[in-house]
This record gives C-alpha cells, structure tokens and sequence, in this order.
C-alpha cells in the first residue's frame, strides 16, 4: 500500500490558542471542515488540512489525538489489512465526504487515522450522527 501523511489532531478546550499558534508559525489558514457533530477547526497549508483541533471542554491542555495518513487502495482492503493485525480499531464515515477512516490503537496507546477513499460499503463502528464525539 502507498501511504503519505494526511494531518495531525489535537484534542483541546474551545479557548485553546493551538491554531492561532499554528497559523502564525506554519503559515497555515482555517479552512472547511465537514459537518461533524463536535466543535473543531481545520488548519490548511494550500489546499490541504494538515492541523485538525478538536475542541473538548474537558481537556485544557492539548494532547496529541491522533496523526492521519492516506492512501488511494480501497477502504476494505486496508481493513483487511488492520483486521489481521489484531489491533483494536474503529471504522467511521466522514459527514458528506463519505472518506472512510480507519482509527487504530497501536501498542502505547498512540492512535493512527488511515483514509481511504469512499467507494465501496464498510461495517461502521462509529456513527457520527449517533455518536457525536470523536471516535476513541
């Protein structure tokens, strides 16, 4: 499979000046954000969001939720992929894009976003729409 890396997403409180810090260091703008049912803000370098917040109220200090990385191969053989690893995971769908996302616990506790592209029928494991918090 051909990866590159996609984002970086912090969890942090709505007054968090995360991507204020990001914006001015990096040069990254805010940008569109699908509709998910949680407050957050999306940095962008050009066209590409490279900067996910994901604002909590119950986390004051920004912490490292996850770091994204993407791929064209089709979502159910990377979940194939992930299945036969054994490792805990979650399976969701982004709001309109309809990108898979493939979040993977590994060992430690750090998690990884894999994105696939929208073709093809996955069993979710997270709703958005009834579940309207990040995916663990």
């Amino acid at each position: 499979m051909n990866w590159r890396f996609d984002h970086l997403a912090f969890n942090t409180d709505g007054g968090s000046t995360l991507p204020e810090a990001f914006a001015e260091l990096l040069g990254l703008h805010a940008g569109r954000r699908p509709p998910f049912p949680f407050p957050g803000r999306w940095l962008y370098q050009d066209d590409q969001a490279l900067v996910h917040v994901i604002e909590q109220d119950a986390c004051p200090t920004p912490q490292l939720s996850h770091i994204a990385f993407s791929t064209q191969e089709a979502a159910a053989a990377v979940l194939l992929r992930v299945q036969a690893s054994g490792l805990e995971h979650q399976v969701a769908q982004v709001p309109e894009d309809g990108l898979w996302q493939i979040f993977v616990r590994l060992p430690g506790g750090l998690v990884l976003e894999l994105d696939a592209p929208a073709s093809g029928a996955l069993a979710s494991s997270h709703d958005y729409a009834l579940h309207p918090g990040a995916p663990d």
